[in-house]
């Protein structure tokens, strides 16, 4: 069931940091102080690390997700936490590549935000789903979402933070610097990987697949390539990379992740 959200509504955040022009993963790291309340972040070394100044904060290098799990057992039998605390890891699709295998065997009522910018793992349009797939079979949750859609972002954040167990967003986080456009196109960028189809927004919930956004009508593949420079798809590729998208996007609407 989708959460209303009033964007207006969200709590300012103070002292906060204001990183790359641009940035994608500032921009998610707002949105995720600005959702969660009572929250304890953990966060792998990345474009946001020096920049975060609002939260209790423990920088874990590589290591977020076990420094997670121990911070949740520890809270879970604290007897002076405060009632809702949230731990929640923010970390890069690179911190979140190397660390799937052990993402697959976490237990805690933990939620994590892989911010991903394509910095380490890069664009691969068979593969337009993203890191979610990975994790989708063992988390209590898990969704995309993509910065230049904030309701949807929040909406999926604050339904991970009603429930318990391990939940997992991947929100795509456009960079301007390592993609290759101006800073003040960060929004129009994510929105074209969202409306063709290569960045595509879901839910998995109990098994079962849910896309959040349908455009009426996917944009050509092609389009992409207007808004950026880095991830060009070449003109002889445009025909396979537009029926991979048109199946696997028609996959999900049947509520199937393949």
């Amino acid at each position: 069931m989708p959460i209303d959200v009033n964007v207006q509504e969200l709590k300012s955040v103070k002292n906060f940091g204001d990183g790359p022009p641009g940035s994608g993963q500032m921009l998610a790291l707002k949105l995720v102080l600005q959702t969660i309340d009572n929250i304890i972040l953990v966060n792998s070394t990345g474009t946001a690390t020096p920049f975060i100044r609002h939260a209790p904060f423990i920088h874990a290098g590589l290591n977020a997700v076990s420094v997670a799990r121990g911070v949740a057992q520890g809270v879970e039998k604290g007897t002076d936490k405060k009632p809702g605390t949230k731990v929640v890891v923010f970390a890069g699709d690179g911190a979140t590549a190397i660390s799937l295998a052990s993402l697959t065997n976490v237990k805690e009522d933990v939620i994590y935000v892989c911010a991903n910018d394509f910095g380490y793992n890069a664009m691969d349009y068979k593969n337009e789903r993203g890191l979610v797939r990975h994790v989708a079979s063992s988390a209590a949750y898990c969704a995309t979402a993509c910065v230049s859609y904030p309701e949807d972002f929040i909406s999926k954040l604050k339904k991970a933070g009603a429930m318990s167990g391990f939940r997992f967003i991947e929100v795509l986080c456009p960079s301007p610097e390592s993609w290759g456009y101006e800073p003040s196109n960060t929004m129009e960028v994510g929105r074209i990987a969202v409306e063709t189809g290569i960045w595509p927004l879901f839910e998995v919930e109990a098994g079962t697949v849910n896309l959040t956004k349908r455009p009426n009508r996917l944009e050509p593949v092609e389009n992409f390539n207007h808004v950026q420079k880095k991830f060009q798809i070449p003109a002889d590729k445009t025909h396979v990379v537009q029926e991979t998208v048109n199946r696997q996007w028609k996959s999900l609407g049947d509520g199937k992740l393949i």
